[in-house]
């Protein structure tokens, strides 16, 4: 395995070393790969659609716009 050295806000390191420490994820190592690797299938995901169905027209990218917005509103309500 290879190691890199990044940076982190502040708070984001802390909230992560939290979660950690109450054993809500494994480490903060491992949450940063699992987060990258889902990142990285979507964004092969993302690269196969393109190759079959051509980019996004203007509508659809509007479309998908404004669902993104509209999880994100309803992320925030949740306890």
């Amino acid at each position: 395995m290879a190691r890199l050295n990044i940076t982190l806000p502040d708070e984001l390191a802390a909230t992560l070393q939290g979660l950690a420490e109450d054993k809500k994820i494994r480490s903060v190592s491992g949450f940063l790969q699992d987060a990258a690797q889902l990142k990285l299938a979507y964004l092969r995901d993302a690269t196969t659609v393109d190759e079959l169905f051509g980019p996004a027209s203007p509508d659809e990218q509007a479309l998908v716009e404004r669902l993104i917005e509209s999880g994100a509103r309803h992320d925030r309500n949740v306890a």
